[in-house]
Parts: C-alpha cells; sequence; structure tokens
C-alpha cells in the first residue's frame, strides 16, 4: 500500500502582497496527479492547511476544490488534522459527514484514539497539541503537564497502537527534536525548548509530519517531515519542494518533486545587470550601486513584474542609522525628517498619499488628539 504525504498548504497566506491563488491552485492539482500515478491508497495532509484560523472565501474555494477532487472524483481516503495555524473547531466542522465521503478530519486532541482503518494500515492522527487540551482530555494526567512539548508526550504515552501485525501511521502536527526550522517557521520552538523527543513516537512504524517547512527525515527514515509544497516566504527561495510516498510494505519513502507555478529566488547585482534579467519569477532584488527610490523600483518592475521586495545594498552597508546634524534638525521640517526616514527604513520614497496621512497625524498631534 502506498499513502502520499504532504502538509502545511497553508491557503490563504499573503505572500508580501501576492496573490498565491492560481500558485496554489497548481500545486494542489499536481499533488492530485501525483497521487493518481503513484496509485497511492489515501493522502494524508498533516496540519496548516490554512495559514490562519479564518480565512476568505478564495482559500476555502481552493480547499474545496482539492478535497472535490481527491474525495470525490478520484475515491481516495483523505485523513487531515488541524495545525497550530488552522481553527481547529472550523476546520473539523462536519466532520461526521464529510467522513461518509472520504474526508477525515481530526481538530483536536480528545481522549478518543482518532484513527482510520485503511485495511493493511491503520493511519492515527494526532492534531497540533495544547497543553489545554490534553489536561481536558486526561484529567488524571494535568499535574503532569507543563509544557506543550509535555502535552504531546502524554497525548502519545495515552494512545499507544496494538501490536496486531498492521502498519500503524501516526500523522501529526508538531516540533520533533532534531528537526531543522528554518528562518519561515514562524511557530517552531526556540532554541528546542517545545520539541518533543522522537522516542515519543515508538510503537508507530512512520510518523507523518508537519509544522517544519523543510522536507527532512529523522529517526533514520521513521520520523517524517514532508514539508510545504510551496516556498512560504523568501526564507525559502531555491528550497525544493515535494510530497513524500511511503509504502507500508518495506517502510521506505521517496520524494517525489513539485514544479512550481512561479520559483521564489533572490537575486543581487546592479540596477542595469538586473534590468537585462527579465523574469515571472517571484523575486526579492537587492540593487547593489543604487538605492531603491520609487523610480529604481518602477524600472525594476517593468521587467520583473513579480518583483516583490526591492531594496538597496547601499543602504545594508551603511550599518547604523544616518544621524541628523543640528542644522538639519533645526531646518527639517517635521515631514522632512519622516521622509528620510522612510527612505531608509524602506528603500522607497514616501507617495502623495502617505504624506497627506503624515500631515493628519501630526495636525491631530498638535490638536492634541
Amino acid at each position: 500500500m502506498k499513502l502520499l504525504h504532504t502538509s502545511d498548504w497553508h491557503l490563504g497566506l499573503d505572500f508580501y502582497g501576492a496573490d498565491l491563488s492560481a500558485d496554489q491552485a497548481h500545486a494542489l492539482e499536481e499533488i492530485a496527479r501525483i497521487a493518481q500515478a503513484e496509485r497511492v491508497s489515501a493522502v494524508l495532509v498533516a496540519g496548516d492547511v490554512f495559514d490562519r484560523a479564518v480565512v476568505g472565501p478564495g482559500a476555502i474555494g481552493l480547499y474545496n476544490d482539492a478535497m472535490r477532487r481527491l474525495c470525490l472524483e478520484m475515491r481516495l481516503p483523505v485523513i487531515l488534522c488541524a495545525g497550530n495555524h488552522d481553527g481547529a473547531a472550523r476546520l473539523s466542522s462536519l466532520s461526521d459527514l464529510l467522513s461518509v465521503a472520504g474526508l477525515h478530519i481530526f481538530g483536536r486532541v480528545t481522549a478518543r484514539d482518532a484513527a482510520v482503518d485503511l485495511g493493511e494500515a491503520v493511519v492515527h492522527a494526532l492534531p497540533y497539541v495544547t497543553a489545554d487540551d490534553v489536561r481536558v482530555a486526561y484529567p488524571e494526567q494535568a499535574q503532569r503537564i507543563g509544557s506543550a512539548a509535555d502535552a504531546l508526550a502524554v497525548a502519545l504515552e495515552m494512545r499507544v497502537p496494538p501490536k496486531d501485525g498492521r502498519r500503524h501511521i501516526l500523522m501529526a502536527h508538531c516540533f520533533a527534536a532534531g528537526g531543522k526550522p528554518g528562518q519561515s517557521d514562524r511557530a517552531a520552538a526556540v532554541g528546542g525548548a517545545l520539541a518533543v523527543s522522537t522516542d515519543c513516537f515508538a510503537g508507530y512504524d512512520y510518523v507523518a509530519l508537519g509544522h517544519l517547512h523543510r522536507a527532512q527525515t529523522l529517526a533514520g527514515g521513521r520520523v517524517r517531515y514532508s514539508g510545504t509544497p510551496l516556498c512560504t516566504s523568501f526564507a525559502e527561495a531555491g528550497q525544493p519542494k515535494s510530497v513524500t510516498i511511503l509504502d507500508t510494505d518495506d517502510l521506505s519513502v521517496r520524494e517525489v518533486p513539485l514544479h512550481p507555478l512561479h520559483a521564489v529566488r533572490e537575486v543581487e547585482g546592479t540596477l542595469e545587470g538586473l534590468l537585462t534579467q527579465p523574469s515571472e519569477d517571484y523575486l526579492h532584488l537587492t540593487v547593489t550601486d543604487e538605492y531603491a527610490t520609487a523610480l529604481v523600483q518602477e524600472r525594476l518592475r517593468a521587467v520583473c513584474p513579480n518583483a516583490l521586495l526591492i531594496d538597496s545594498g547601499l543602504q545594508r552597508s551603511a550599518g547604523d542609522a544616518p544621524m541628523l546634524t543640528m542644522e538639519e534638525a533645526v531646518r527639517d521640517t517635521p515631514l522632512d525628517v519622516a521622509e528620510k526616514f522612510y527612505l531608509y527604513k524602506t528603500g522607497m520614497e514616501m507617495n502623495d498619499e502617505q504624506r497627506g496621512w503624515f500631515l493628519r497625524a501630526i495636525e491631530d498631534a498638535e490638536r492634541g488628539d
């Protein structure tokens, strides 16, 4: 039996102001095509389906289309647990009804073992764990729970899978010790303080994790993060994206690469050099020989329309913020100072609307409002 393991779709993500709906639709369609080509028996989505608890109709539409394709058209069971970005109660609403269509959703940790029997294998779903949820689920263990890591350890201890000759797969959304978080893993614990030991996963044949955005394998291959299907920040620029195929017969895993609609890249160079590199990719551009003024940004976006961040190497090399001289402090108006500060912080010049906002704020301050 083959299972497709994916996670961290982050539908509804605000990617530096760019609308990612077409990119995410492309990624979800590619996941469905891989599931079909690999003839998998189920799809495991290990949390963070959405980027936040309440998302817009566009993100809901992407989710609806993906589940309709997988569950209704392809007749594949989809097993899904809530991540820390998801609204657990909202995500799992109507879960009993949806399970009839093959969509098995697990929102919050309860004392009941959340499992889906696939015949040759059983998938046990453990959503993102909070200390309060586990204290409620297992009140007799409340004194042992001082952190989210304690809570996860208790939840795992209370639901050890049986030894019945079948494969037992755990799907969870958490930070496992030994995992390497990147700069974009916003909720990953700092310094490993909230990491749970992979020893807590003893008893499971394979552990399909979500939470960390880089695909990686721990504990000798038994514990696996599938990673995100798309880059969620420029900190992931150039990072290959994939889904994981698990073969339950021999517990082998394979990465199947995903091919994004737009690459995410960071490029540095002179203004003239960058102007000779037209691209539709999502770009973070650093101009080494000019300040990133409005005119410079306009010229660059004429050839690179998806240049989402443009900054200046001159500012970066300048070090500390420039100091105002006494003469400038006396001579400059508050708007002059604000414009210089804005240019330093953003590399852009204020536009007329922003100047208007600042002048109104000054007027309000002078009135004592």
